[in-house]
């Protein structure tokens, strides 16, 4: 499996046009879930202008620091909060989970703003490197503010994504350890069209049943 500027380009791309077509047909509480699209479009520019970079011999720290901006303080609060918005049910217990959130990414936060960055291409992929004091539980817990919510969840759609791209982690552990953040984030971002069929079926739903 290869990466490339073309690749992240492409997703992109891809993730926009769903994530604008979601945007669109989504009821108003569903717009933080249709927005998951585009955020993982913008984040997989990002990386496609850091190929670019990497494909000349050097680096774009901006770059770098936009898609780990994403990837680990965005994502850590955004996933608790749209399923804490959306599952009215569960409340009681997905608000711990946005409180973990919000800690694990001011913690990322003050390691990328006091440690040194470091950007390269290795196996096909991008690589980030920084220091991260007790990574393996912060770690844990970046895992549990995004995976938590999504199984706990009273909603299907969910619990399928939370599966999904659990399983894709794993694969992305084992054979893509030192790119785990990119690896991981490029597969989740496909596997966010997810939510466009998502809402799709509940427009759909919702017009037949007037």
């Amino acid at each position: 499996m290869c990466f490339s500027a073309s690749a992240s380009f492409v997703a992109s791309g891809g993730l926009a046009v769903l994530g604008g077509a979601s945007f669109a047909i989504a009821k108003k509480e569903d717009k933080f879930l249709a927005a998951v699209p585009l955020l993982f479009a913008a984040q997989q520019g990002i990386e496609g202008i850091q190929w670019l970079y990497l494909n000349n011999g050097s680096s774009s720290l901006l770059a770098g620091y936009g898609f780990l901006f994403f990837a680990l303080i965005v994502w850590p609060i955004y996933v608790p909060t749209f399923v804490f918005i959306l599952d009215k049910k569960r409340r009681k217990f997905l608000k711990w989970f946005i409180f973990l959130g919000v800690a694990v990414a001011l913690y990322f936060l003050w390691l990328l703003l006091t440690q040194s960055l470091a950007i390269r291409e290795l196996r096909a992929c991008v690589n980030y490197a920084f220091p991260i004091p007790f990574k393996d539980l912060v770690n844990t817990g970046y895992l549990l503010a995004i995976f938590g919510p999504l199984f706990i969840s009273g909603r299907e759609a969910f619990r399928w994504f939370g599966g999904v791209i659990l399983i894709l982690a794993i694969i992305s552990w084992f054979f893509f350890t030192v790119n785990l953040v990119s690896v991981w984030c490029f597969f989740a971002a496909i596997v966010s069209s997810i939510f466009f069929v998502y809402i799709k079926y509940k427009s759909k739903h919702r017009y037949t049943n007037l």
